[in-house]
């Protein structure tokens, strides 16, 4: 036995290509272990490029990944080159939302929104061919890290679906939180198996939420981070996430964020800005890490607070290394 990443072992992402991934496609940079519409689950999850990059992480070489926003998820297993059916599946491939966030992906025009619409359809006309055998075999299933589950009528169908194949199945949910009511988690089943729920919230402040997520619902949000907080406390969910992605627009928050999630029995998720594809305008005024920025040094004050090493609070290690900048009067 040995510990290591479970994720090749035991875990895949599906996109709405057909890409099957052991994880976020991003953190692997985008090293897939196959098709589902050129080959059949076995052959992608024991096939030669999945083996390939199982061989790599028992040579505890992570040359396919990205350590500096990758968190990996360490086990004592015993890895080997081919493994049973994973048991963790993440649906990554319906874009569906309800909002617009300024530091999300957005869809740049209905041509391209329809082309993912039907690499989506794709999906859905050969879920039960390929996934039944699977989702039989999981003990975990997370929706919807593309979109929003709630705002989704196929994804809520999914769900159904997936419980009445595998009764036993638990659920994490990434979600906005605006939809994610008691109302709508008991009539699609969710309520009594919900394992995990990470809400992105990104703001302590009505007014500086409405900067970051256009057609949001504030109030909505926290009502119903308050309901999940109440299922955490009697035992129903075991872990409540509440995410926060720094940015120029809300880092002067963070204390206050944390605060709540902690009021909440939440973990408060601090994240570094991060995107594959901006515009270095975008960026320059968003990215309050870049040393550059006007604020980079108040951040870096902001992180020593006592409250960021506490169990309510996870910094990732890209925001924890940052280390002030001294300028000479000159550099001004």
């Amino acid at each position: 036995m040995s510990k290591i990443c479970k994720h090749p072992f035991q875990s895949i992402q599906v996109q709405n290509t057909g890409e099957i991934y052991c994880c976020c496609c991003f953190w692997t940079d985008f090293y897939s272990f196959g098709n589902i519409f050129e080959k059949s689950f076995d052959e992608i999850w024991n096939g030669e490029k999945a083996k390939e990059f199982r061989r790599q992480f028992i040579k505890k070489n992570y040359k396919y990944c990205k350590l500096d926003v990758c968190d990996a998820a360490l086990e004592e297993i015993e890895p080997s080159l081919t493994a049973p059916y994973p048991k963790r599946i993440e649906f990554s491939y319906d874009r569906h939302c309800n909002v617009r966030c300024i530091f999300c992906r957005n869809e740049k025009n209905k041509e391209e929104e329809e082309f993912n619409r039907n690499k989506e359809k794709r999906i859905e006309e050969n879920f039960d061919r390929v996934f039944t055998p699977v989702i039989k075999n999981a003990e975990f299933v997370e929706l919807n890290s593309a979109g929003e589950l709630f705002a989704s009528k196929h994804s809520m169908e999914i769900v159904k679906k997936i419980i009445n194949i595998n009764p036993n199945i638990k659920f994490g949910v990434i979600s906005n939180g605006i939809l994610f009511s008691k109302e709508i988690t008991q009539k699609i089943g969710l309520e009594d198996r919900l394992s995990s729920a990470i809400i992105s919230i990104h703001a302590a402040k009505e007014k500086t939420y409405n900067k970051l997520v256009e057609k949001g619902n504030f109030k909505a949000v926290i009502e119903n981070v308050k309901y999940l907080s109440e299922l955490k406390k009697c035992g129903k969910l075991n872990n409540l996430q509440l995410n926060f992605v720094v940015t120029s627009i809300n880092y002067k928050e963070m204390k206050d964020f944390a605060k709540f999630a902690k009021e909440m029995g939440a973990t408060a998720f601090f994240i570094n800005y991060h995107r594959q594809i901006d515009s270095d305008e975008l960026e320059n005024k968003l990215d309050v890490t870049l040393k550059s920025h006007r604020g980079y040094n108040k951040l870096v004050k902001i992180l020593k607070d006592p409250i960021f090493k506490e169990d309510c609070c996870f910094v990732n290690d890209y925001l924890k290394d940052l280390k002030p900048v001294y300028k000479s009067f000159f550099d001004w």
